[in-house]
């Protein structure tokens, strides 16, 4: 049984959370993405660069809405140098990341590696 998930007013279309949950996807963002929310509750986003983010978007519909998946290992488009360990993540205005400006300004992370064009993260 699919049971809703709330937070304060707002609904998750009775998604699971091991299933990733929905969210209103805004157009220009793509399967595999990193997004972030938007100042509309239950909408992502593909952010610009520099921006904390809510997971990566594994499921896009036709009717604009996707799963985003977090609390998993992601591989994902970097940009710069990223060190493993635990570090704060941005996005970086193309779908993919790059470490936070400073600290504060990004997503905690636990990065598990990195090769010439990605990098392999848990999302705390």
């Amino acid at each position: 049984m699919k049971k809703q998930i709330r937070v304060g007013n707002v609904g998750y279309n009775g998604q699971e959370p091991k299933g990733g949950i929905t969210y209103k996807v805004v157009a220009g963002a793509e399967k595999g993405d990193i997004v972030g929310p938007t100042a509309n509750p239950g909408e992502v986003e593909r952010p610009a660069a520099g921006k904390p983010f809510v997971g990566e978007l594994v499921t896009l519909e036709r009717d604009g809405v996707g799963s985003v998946h977090r609390g998993e290992v992601t591989i994902a488009r970097r940009t710069g140098a990223i060190t493993p360990g635990f570090t704060e993540l941005a996005t970086d205005g193309t779908g993919g990341v790059q470490a936070a400006a400073s600290a504060g300004t990004g997503t905690r992370c636990h990065v598990i590696a990195t090769d010439a064009d990605s990098v392999a993260f848990y999302i705390l």
